[in-house]
């Protein structure tokens, strides 16, 4: 019993910290993205005052770059909330569980009457 009630409080202390770990990832991504689209104009100019390229694919690589950058970013961050809050994500476990004890009970219940016969 103890064991069983110290284990349930260690998956507890798990899951909050991967949810505590989730919700430091996003909001640093929030931060970043802001700061990035913000200064985005200012990163561009800076690139081209201290390199000597002036080729427009250069440039065209440098904005697709900076645009990319959120939505990759983006897809890591969804996917890790995703695997944080994986056990809100799957309602029919309960039911799965429910299903399966009452199928139990039933097989158990076939069994004691067929012994009482």
């Amino acid at each position: 019993m103890e064991t069983e009630r110290f284990q349930k409080n260690e998956r507890a202390v798990k899951h909050v910290r991967e949810l505590k770990e989730f919700y430091q990832h996003a909001a640093v991504y929030i931060g970043f993205v802001i700061v990035l689209l913000v200064f985005k104009q200012t990163i561009v100019d800076f690139i081209l005052s201290n390199t000597e390229v002036r080729d427009s694919e250069f440039l065209y690589w440098i904005h697709v770059n900076i645009n990319l950058i959120p939505f990759i970013w983006g897809a890591v961050v969804l996917s890790h909330g995703l695997y944080a809050y994986r056990s809100k994500l799957m309602p029919f476990k309960d039911w799965e569980d429910k299903k399966i004890q009452e199928l139990m009970e039933e097989e158990e219940q076939k069994q004691q009457s067929t012994q009482w016969e």
